[in-house]
């Protein structure tokens, strides 16, 4: 004997006369280029920030001679200047804004900087206010070299060190993201029908 149909209704997944949804298909395989797009930024990124950050100590505005001589230089205006002295050498320097014709002060550094490059290498020795940009530097007879360049801003340093940690981390870890999330659905869902 057979046995009557349920009284209560019986779950379909889907709405009764109507035919089960289509499965989801695969994401579009530009979902990858997207990820591997962030990655590749990522890592550009961070190689541009490191250089930027960097900069403050690479930048030379100018090179001369410690002969005792006076050398007349133009250098930029946009900030403080830093002498760059070589560390075997004791040069002492000083400069003249040639417009004003005042000696211009040299500030001691409150911090230890230093900087190397096939050429030599080199400590902070003094910041000046570069006032004029048209100077006449003349330090120490010791046959060594003096740079002058940007000096080191502490905050920008900070702030240079932060985003070349944080941006391309980001960056990275969204690529990634994007990466591992299309190739679980890629793997998982069928495939696109193909158009034509």
């Amino acid at each position: 004997m057979s046995q009557p149909p349920p009284s209560y209704p019986v779950p379909s997944g889907y709405p009764p006369g109507q035919p089960p949804l289509p499965p989801k298909k695969r994401p579009s395989g530009w979902w990858f280029v997207v990820g591997g797009a962030l990655v590749v930024a990522a890592v550009v990124a961070a190689v541009g920030l490191f250089i930027w950050t960097l900069s403050g100590f690479l930048d030379t505005d100018a090179s001369i001679n410690a002969d005792g001589n006076p050398h007349r230089v133009s250098i930029g205006t946009d900030g403080e200047r830093m002498l760059w002295l070589e560390d075997s050498f004791g040069q002492q320097c000083t400069i003249v804004d040639l417009r004003s014709g005042e000696e211009v002060p040299l500030h001691r550094v409150s911090a230890e900087y230093s900087r190397s490059d096939p050429s030599g290498d080199w400590s902070g020795f003094a910041r000046f206010d570069p006032g004029s940009g048209d100077l006449e530097v003349t330090c120490t007879a010791s046959d060594g070299v003096v740079l002058i360049g940007p000096a080191p801003r502490i905050g920008s340093f900070v702030v240079g060190i932060l985003a070349t940690i944080f941006v391309p981390l980001f960056l990275g870890l969204c690529g990634l993201a994007i990466l591992i999330v299309t190739g679980i659905l890629f793997v998982s869902r069928p495939a696109r029908p193909k158009a034509g």
